[in-house]
């Protein structure tokens, strides 16, 4: 399937992320743009917590259960507003059509070069991503398929019988299970179409409502946030490539969004488009959606408003101060005193984040390098972006001589310097603060464009301004100022066009090199007749039965492929049973080993999936059989070679 055959399939995946969500984000008032880019969060939150319900309950997991729960959310959303609508705040009001149109001009803009970037590095949409994760979130999918549980606490079983239960972030795998039911795609497909869309439709929406939050209703400033949304290589594109890391995709792409509402609830928002209590409504839908899309989403939204909430808390407390309130004032103040020494006992003292602390990866420049990368966009070796970087500086500058606009600044500042400690400084305490992320730098660079985007749109509208004021000055002719005046009304697609022809199509090249890591055109992992062979494993192999192969080879991609169980679903081989490691040593001597024939006929292991594997390792069981093993070949495709296990199966018919 080529790109230009998806687009069908593309516009329904951007539909099922926003539809279902604006019903309840417009019976809870809000309008126009505001609705549209908080209803993916809501979509996230519902989806994620029907799975888990579901799974309590022993529903199976469908797009008509979640449609249903949709609905009844609505319906039930309707019969409270309804009644009392007139008690109710009024409905937000929703911005003018001038306003949505520059908006949906400057998200039509990074859709079209996103897209441009997308052709470039990933042939099709069902193209394979062949990096160290990306085995298990396809088999993620494929086992929601299969066993029809999306539960965010069964998900990382992969259907692997003995394997323990734990917590691991879902909401995309739900997503892009749901998708596969609904559209009929392949796994790997799904997996590249919901993945490019929320990079092109999710994030870019919540970049324009921070916008909106922080500059009100400007046609110039929504317009370049929609447009600039993508132009930043740290994110979405690194997060495409590198990893690959969809679920952090995902989770980030919903901070921006739960920013804005940030800002609402501190009352620092300019001619608030969502409102002090509706923000606090929909808290629960973020706290929800960024945890179950990933917990690091809702550290990196927390790393980045400490200054904001401090500077809400610090505004009310004084207020309360100044009114004579003083243990008002000193509860308030509380949280900005005691957060340094809580940070330490919870986070470093008692152990709690012990493991996620002990994940380091060592540093790989000096710091005055990272910090160069960091405020030139060029994280982790990439290219700079050298007129972003300039605008995101004037930015900052601008806003600082805004007092309002300073924790913008600081949480810039907060991201660059988490960056800088995980790229460049060596220290072991880094990981004090860093490791909520892995201590992996292009984790941490992700979290820069979240704030460096609004920048560099302040940025920008600091140069027109100075422009403007340069060309309106008393020195000029009046006929000059007159032809000013007259020019504003192109103002946006004339700085489009600039901003355009200087970067370069907003850096396209860069973000096409940043998604070219996951998708290796030269030598890649799995060949083409190694891939078809992988996708007829369906017609070879009976439902039920479990494929044996080794992980490091491609193989896993069998089961996002066929939907067939394999033995080694994903590369992290920590959690392997004692079945699957004596498999691992020994299936291929199943004629004369009665232990792994019985483990073999218990799992109903009936297949051998192998090409030629390095010996003198765990993997020995799984190379090729020797021909008196009694092994049957029944396919081939490049090095790889199927066969049908022997003696196990004796009940069971001859595969033809």
């Amino acid at each position: 399937m080529a790109w230009l055959d998806a687009v069908p399939t593309v516009l329904l995946c951007g539909l099922l992320l926003v539809l279902p969500g604006l019903p309840i984000t417009y019976l809870l008032g809000l309008r126009r743009l505001t609705a549209v880019a908080l209803a993916p969060v809501v979509v996230t939150a519902v989806v994620v917590l029907t799975a888990v319900a579901a799974s309590k309950l022993g529903i199976a997991w469908s797009p008509l259960l979640v449609l249903l729960v949709f609905a009844g959310l609505a319906l039930v959303l309707g019969c409270v507003v309804v009644p009392l609508r007139r008690r109710l705040p009024p409905a937000a009001p929703g911005d003018s059509w001038p306003v949505v149109g520059a908006s949906v001009a400057g998200l039509a803009g990074a859709v079209l070069l996103g897209a441009l970037a997308v052709r470039l590095s990933i042939r099709g949409p069902e193209e394979l991503v062949q990096t160290d994760d990306s085995s298990f979130h396809y088999n993620a999918i494929a086992n929601i398929l299969n066993t029809r549980d999306a539960s965010t606490f069964m998900i990382d079983t992969l259907g692997v019988p003995g394997r323990a239960h734990g917590f691991y972030p879902a909401a995309w795998h739900d997503l892009g299970s749901l998708f596969v039911m609904i559209s009929g795609s392949s796994v790997p497909a799904a997996a590249n179409i919901l993945s490019v869309t929320i990079a092109l439709v999710v994030w870019p929406l919540g970049c324009v409502l921070l916008m909106r939050q922080l500059a009100g209703p400007s046609k110039l400033a929504l317009g370049l946030a929609g447009l600039l949304s993508t132009a930043f290589g740290a994110f979405p594109w690194e997060m495409l490539g590198w990893g690959i890391l969809w679920p952090n995709l995902l989770g980030l792409s919903l901070v921006p969004a739960a920013l804005a509402a940030l800002l609402s609830v501190t009352k620092l928002a300019k001619e608030d488009a969502i409102g002090r209590g509706r923000a606090w409504l929909l808290a629960p839908a973020f706290l929800v959606a960024l945890t179950i899309a990933h917990p690091n989403a809702v550290i990196s939204l927390a790393a980045i408003a400490l200054p904001l909430v401090f500077l809400g808390f610090a505004r009310a407390s004084l207020r309360r101060y100044r009114a004579g309130r003083r243990l008002p004032a000193a509860l308030l103040a509380a949280p900005i005193v005691l957060a340094a020494p809580v940070y330490w006992l919870v986070v470093v003292k008692s152990g709690v984040f012990a493991v996620t602390m002990s994940a380091d990866a060592k540093p790989f420049e000096s710091p005055s390098h990272a910090i160069g990368e960091a405020l030139t966009g060029a994280t982790n070796g990439r290219g700079a972006g050298w007129v972003l970087a300039v605008l995101v500086i004037v930015g900052a500058v601008s806003c600082f001589r805004q007092r309002s606009l300073r924790w913008l600044v600081a949480g810039h500042a907060i991201s660059a310097g988490l960056y800088v400690l995980a790229a460049g400084v060596q220290w072991p305490g880094r990981r004090m603060f860093t490791g909520f992320w892995y201590t992996d730098s292009h984790r941490l660079a992700a979290m820069l464009p979240i704030t460096g985007i609004p920048l560099a749109v302040i940025g920008v509208l600091a140069v027109i301004a100075a422009v403007r004021s340069w060309l309106s000055s008393a020195s000029f002719l009046d006929q000059r100022r007159t032809l000013a005046t007259r020019a504003s009304a192109v103002v946006l697609p004339v700085v489009f066009l600039l901003l355009l022809l200087s970067t370069g199509g907003l850096n396209v090249l860069d973000h096409r090199n940043r998604v070219l890591s996951a998708y290796p055109k030269v030598d890649p992992l799995v060949n083409q007749e190694e891939y078809d062979l992988f996708k007829r494993i369906a017609e070879r192999t009976e439902p039920g039965t479990i494929v044996a192969q080794m992980p490091y080879n491609g193989s896993p991609a069998v089961m996002a492929l066929t939907r067939r169980q394999v033995l080694f679903p994903q590369l992290n081989i920590g959690r392997l049973t004692s079945d699957q490691i004596y498999l691992a040593r020994h299936l291929n001597q199943a004629a004369t080993d009665p232990r792994a024939c019985a483990i073999a006929d218990r799992l109903a292991v009936r297949y051998l999936l192998t090409n030629d594997i390095p010996r003198g390792n765990l993997w020995d069981g799984l190379a090729y059989p020797a021909p008196s093993a009694g092994f049957r070949q029944i396919d081939q495709g490049g090095t790889f070679k199927l066969y049908r296990v022997p003696l196990c199966d004796r009940a069971q018919p001859e595969n033809r």
